[in-house]
């Protein structure tokens, strides 16, 4: 809520002039159209959130495998061990 409304709700006796010709309950209207429109954001957050969620799933999933063929690789026998062994290196944080 922007915080002239807060100020407005919390002090409800006090008359502010921008209040003085409106009809009784304008407040509540106010109000309540600001939830609204604050669910509306918070389910389009929501919304994106999970799209995230799944990208990051999807991702990490990929990662995973991509770790595997390296680990399967990594090995000073194999013609691109050296590469795998740094890719794994870099990937793990290792030094």
């Amino acid at each position: 809520m922007s915080d002239d409304l807060v100020k407005r709700l919390r002090d409800w006796e006090h008359v502010y002039p921008e209040d003085y010709n409106k009809d009784e309950g304008h407040l509540y209207d106010e109000a309540a159209d600001r939830i609204e429109e604050l669910e509306a954001q918070q389910a389009k957050t929501y919304q994106a959130l999970l799209k995230v969620t799944k990208i990051h799933d999807e991702v990490e999933a990929k990662l995973a495998k991509a770790v595997e063929a390296l680990e399967e690789i990594a090995t000073d026998e194999h013609p691109l061990g050296w590469i795998a062994i740094a890719a794994l290196t870099e990937l793990k944080g290792e030094k």
